[in-house]
């Protein structure tokens, strides 16, 4: 009995130093710890938000995601180019972070073109939720624009606030149907391209599968790393919440407060980012498809919140 309770003793005193990590490290269970995590960002749409009027240009000087004048950029995609005409990506310097909009290049959408497009039809759209709207182009509203484009739909942008590294998280049920593309995704404020960090990508027509994805330099080009996670249930079905802690060195991700992939932090992702969340149309041609006489419209990722947090250990000196 003496020789087991020794044992038993010394397991533990060689343990401990294993047990004490273990307990200081945020992601060692497999599950998204937050009790040290300070909030910058806690953006829930239980309430309707107030979208920011006019435009901004996009030299505006950075700001936290924790200033008291944070608000969100309204955008619209005129999505799915016509066939023969190739789309710019990635945009010029100059148009981030305006490529959500059709207006100038010096500016990003606004809350002003609610108004102007009207709520019935905006791709906008509250009601005790967020929900970006994916929809055919009215006929009046393609006669106002230099190129239409067969389909409009949403994006809300946080620039120019932004954060270098931290945990962002949203709660979102997207939708299903081939050419429908949700994502909820980071991209550097001070404009470059890439990086770029894409927390959560789903393809309409794959609706159990989440992907992830770092977009960096490599030798010969971009490059993409990142991963495609079976999560066995429809994400169409109800809300899930998608996070990513991005930190100095390494970036988890996170389906449900559990961590599905990770990966060494690029070397290009020690500046701050933006925060952007859209519904996508795709293209014949693109990874996404586009719609089909299968696809229901107008369809709608609804948003329950956006969320963000800073680590003690993650804040630059």
């Amino acid at each position: 009995m003496f020789l087991l309770r020794f044992a038993m003793i010394m397991l533990l005193i060689t343990a401990w130093p294993w047990l004490l990590h273990a307990q200081s490290n945020p992601a060692s269970d497999n599950s998204l710890l937050l009790d040290n995590a300070v909030a910058t960002l806690d953006q829930e749409f239980k309430t309707a938000p107030v979208w920011r009027q006019g435009a901004v240009q996009v030299t505006a000087p950075i700001k936290p995601l924790s200033d008291p004048s944070f608000s969100w950029a309204a955008g619209y995609i005129w999505s799915n180019p016509p066939i023969g005409v190739k789309a710019e990506w990635p945009p010029s310097g100059k148009k981030f972070p305006a490529w959500t909009g059709n207006n100038g290049d010096d500016t990003d959408p606004n809350g002003d073109m609610i108004a102007q497009i009207g709520e019935a039809r905006s791709p906008l759209i509250w009601s005790g939720t967020l929900h970006l709207t994916a929809r055919k182009m009215p006929p009046d509203l393609a006669a106002t624009i230099d190129k239409p484009r067969p389909y409009m739909s949403a994006a809300i942008s946080s620039f120019p606030y932004a954060q270098l590294y931290g945990v962002f998280a949203i709660s979102a049920k997207l939708p299903s149907g081939h050419g429908l593309w949700p994502a909820f995704w980071l991209v550097p404020a001070d404009k470059s391209w890439p990086p770029e960090i894409d927390i959560m990508e789903v393809i309409g027509r794959e609706p159990t599968t989440l992907h992830m994805s770092v977009h960096m330099n490599g030798p010969t080009g971009q490059t993409v790393q990142g991963n495609a996670f079976d999560t066995h249930s429809d994400l169409s079905a109800g809300f899930h919440e998608y996070a990513i802690d991005w930190g100095p060195d390494k970036m988890n991700w996170y389906f449900d407060r559990k961590l599905v992939f990770s990966t060494p932090t690029t070397a290009e992702l020690h500046k701050p980012c933006y925060i952007i969340a859209n519904l996508a149309v795709g293209k014949p041609d693109g990874w996404g498809g586009a719609p089909d006489d299968t696809t229901k419209l107008p369809a709608s990722m609804d948003v329950a919140y956006i969320k963000a947090w800073q680590r003690s250990g993650y804040r630059p000196d």
